[in-house]
């Protein structure tokens, strides 16, 4: 059985092939743009119900960050993009319609800056803008269901081995049978188009290379299982060599290139979502014993034994870094989270509040510092912090459940359902949500934006059933 929150090498490209072709192959015709939207969608949900989306909002920061800084350069289109994380220790990344960017924790540890990050991102970008899947779908007009039935059957055995058509990647009998990929021609539009992206954004093009290097150094060590990335691309010598061409048509590849931060606490977050704990204990602590001083290893460390349960070694280990670095705002926050996972709310709230005062933009301070202030009885000081993390991360589940428990007890009763019927939506719990939608129209006001919203989710959320 696979694990329900794991990703696997064939899970993801199955997936993304049924959703998008399985309605589509009776008609084997491009996409509108409205189409695209609405099937991204569609295989966003999928992929969070059967695999998982992971929300770090540190790590969601970096991608948003990253992400919208080169969709900036793209100019008018009509896709919001989105930017996803989930687990995969292979270095992946891939994109579905309508906007949507997924990239695995394993691409995150593999990176050294977020040049190189930027450097896939702009890739994946550029085949969004290219539309180069509504031409796939043209291009696949003999495409059949039993060709469907028998890749699904064929991963759903077991056999089924790393995809090969890029975005829309498929297993392996369908890769042998070249029934769709992304043709060569899509591939060098999107890394002339990427690029471009990325030096108007003042991104290092470097970081591209390095990372493409690292690609195929990986995949030389990992024969015969390749990552998807390395597979569902050109080979990388070839796309190095037409990057280098691109990079001397450009009016200014020399510089002065966009200056990041440390990825390395960002690294450390995305290992410990990505391994079981005990394995991550045991990565941090032989990094430590090393280095004494490597205070982003006992920052791993200190997620890790958290993760595992061991409040009190998280604490431990947590307090070490800090004596090394007492003024390591994400160490402090760390410190802070634990004292509220240990029922001491006062020392809590000093910690991650003095954070907060100095990082307002910090998101996983502000949640913290409302949730501490929500155990306190303080909801009145918890609500603004909870509302600004929704505004800024939608997609953030867990901050619906808070709103909604803190309204709830303010005797707030419409926002309270309306909040919980936006966690049971993202949860993919469909009853649930529909229940809280619609207890809450009979609390909301006439007029109200939130009524309006969750009437709007009720007609979402019932029109399946009524078209079946």
């Amino acid at each position: 059985m696979i694990p329900q929150k794991r990703i696997s090498s064939w899970l993801i490209p199955v997936l993304v092939f049924f959703f998008l072709f399985g309605d589509i192959v009776k008609e084997a015709r491009a996409l509108t743009t409205e189409e695209e939207k609405k099937l991204g969608k569609q295989i966003f949900l999928e992929i969070d119900g059967k695999v998982g989306i992971v929300r770090d909002l540190s790590i969601q920061a970096l991608l948003d960050r990253v992400g919208h800084c080169l969709v900036a350069q793209v100019g008018p289109t009509p896709f919001e993009f989105r930017f996803y994380l989930v687990k995969g220790a292979d270095p992946n990344a891939f994109a579905v319609p309508g906007g949507y960017v997924f990239v695995t924790t394993g691409l995150i540890v593999m990176a050294d800056n977020e040049n190189e990050i930027a450097g896939v991102l702009c890739h994946e970008i550029a085949h969004i803008t290219g539309r180069h899947i509504s031409q796939m779908i043209e291009r696949s007009k003999r495409l059949s269901l039993a060709s469907l039935a028998a890749i699904i059957a064929g991963a759903a055995a077991g056999r089924g081995g790393p995809a090969t058509g890029a975005t829309v990647a498929m297993a392996t009998g369908l890769a042998e049978a070249n029934i769709l990929k992304f043709t060569r021609e899509m591939e060098a539009e999107a890394d002339q188009n990427g690029l471009h992206y990325l030096l108007k954004s003042g991104y290092d093009p470097k970081g591209l290379m390095d990372f493409l290097n690292k690609i195929q150094k990986f995949s030389l060590a990992s024969m015969p299982n390749v990552p998807a990335y390395l597979l569902t691309h050109p080979e990388t010598e070839s796309r190095t060599s037409l990057l280098e061409n691109l990079l001397q048509l450009e009016a200014k590849t020399t510089g002065p290139f966009r200056v990041v931060g440390d990825l390395r606490k960002v690294k450390a977050r995305a290992f410990v979502e990505e391994r079981e704990p005990n394995v991550a204990v045991s990565h941090f602590e032989s990094i430590v014993k090393g280095d004494p001083q490597d205070i982003n290893a006992y920052y791993g460390l200190g997620l890790a034994y958290r993760k595992m349960g061991r409040l009190d070694k998280s604490m431990e280990v947590l307090q070490s870094a800090h004596s090394l670095a007492p003024k390591d705002p994400d160490i402090s926050r760390e410190i802070g989270i634990a004292y509220f996972f240990s029922g001491k709310l006062d020392q809590a709230l000093e910690s991650i509040g003095a954070v907060l005062r100095d990082q307002n933009d910090d998101l996983l301070s502000r949640y913290y510092l409302g949730r501490a202030y929500q155990e306190e009885g303080d909801f009145a000081s918890a609500l603004p912090l909870f509302l600004k993390v929704q505004r800024e991360m939608p997609d953030f589940v867990e901050v619906y459940y808070s709103l909604g428990s803190a309204y709830g007890r303010t005797g707030q009763k419409g926002l309270s359902h309306f909040y919980f019927g936006k966690h049971f939506k993202w949860k993919g719990e469909s009853n649930n949500a529909l229940l809280h939608f619609r207890t809450a129209l009979e609390w909301l006001d006439r007029g109200s934006s939130e009524r309006d919203e969750a009437q709007r989710e009720i007609k979402e959320l019932t029109l399946p059933k009524q078209s079946k």
